[in-house]
């Protein structure tokens, strides 16, 4: 009966391997998943998942399929041939840097070798469902809230729950000046907010500027007892809101699956929005002893 042991550089707690020798280990898994193929995964330890490379039994197994990355003269690696020695042992989509460390499988089947065309890396292959993206918005401590605030504690659950849900990710920040000194527009905050499915704000402006750019938001008020952002969520009339003692992963689950439900209202109120932006540009104009023309939303 076939067992086939699925290992790569990703395979090694001593490797830091990439998210494209992830990919292309789940490629190869669903293949053969789908070929009804009895299988492992072996993921470094650090990766919490699969089976322990170091505790596997080659006994298990018919067979060890490497994936990905180069076939080079490495000790790691040159350790799992040999203890392998009595499986058949393939390699896909790798690159052939040492002949003689290629000699040692049954077959290669690689995305370059000296001397062949190249194919395109298994990496490449669609994921058949994606997790939704998220785009991350986070308050910095802000002193002026005292011991109620909890910035840092919100950040840390938002981040620790991206990682466990294996969401897709990205921060966006909104100070006018980047880490090294140049200048960030609005355009390109509102930019990046766009392409995300859901935004996750515990900054007011991610928030609006969320909302602003058609995407649904789960606010989070760092602020223990409510504070501005909350008053912005109401303001707006947003519903998915969550305070600082609130923020844990199954109350960010809800919120997320509140955000994507299909067909739910991903705006506030636009008319409301419009009336209140309206009042404040003519107090203001009128204060200053301009011209005012009514009925133009500012």
């Amino acid at each position: 009966m076939t067992r086939v042991l699925v290992a790569g550089w990703f395979s090694f707690t001593e490797v830091i391997a990439t998210v494209g020798d992830e990919r292309a280990a789940e490629v190869v898994a669903d293949w053969l998943g789908d070929a009804g193929v009895d299988h492992d995964v072996a993921w470094a330890d650090y990766l919490h998942r699969g089976v322990d490379l170091a505790d596997v039994d080659p006994a298990r197994y018919t067979h060890l399929v490497w994936v990905c990355g180069p076939l080079l003269h490495a000790d790691l690696l040159a350790g799992l041939l040999d203890r392998f020695a009595a499986a058949t042992r393939f390699a896909v989509g790798v690159s052939v840097v040492d002949a003689a460390v290629a000699d040692r499988f049954d077959a290669v089947w690689p995305r370059d070798h000296p001397g062949s065309a190249p194919r395109p890396d298994l990496a490449i292959v669609p994921a058949r469902e994606g997790p939704a993206v998220v785009a991350t918005v986070f308050a910095p401590v802000q002193p002026e809230y005292g011991d109620r605030g909890r910035q840092e504690q919100v950040q840390a659950a938002v981040e620790q729950w991206i990682a466990d849900r294996a969401l897709g990710s990205f921060d966006v920040a909104t100070d006018l000046l980047t880490p090294s000194g140049r200048p960030r527009r609005v355009g390109q905050v509102q930019a990046a907010l766009a392409r995300a499915d859901v935004v996750v704000s515990s900054r007011l402006h991610g928030l609006v500027l969320g909302l602003g750019c058609g995407r649904p938001v789960v606010a989070l008020d760092p602020v223990r007892g409510g504070a501005k952002v909350t008053a912005q969520a109401q303001a707006l009339g947003w519903p998915v809101l969550l305070g600082a003692d609130d923020v844990d992963a199954d109350a960010l689950d809800a919120a997320l699956d509140r955000c994507l439900w299909p067909g739910r209202p991903v705006l506030p109120a636009w008319d409301v929005v419009a009336r209140s932006t309206e009042d404040q540009r003519v107090a203001l104009v009128e204060a200053l002893g301009g011209r005012c023309r009514h009925g133009r939303a500012g």
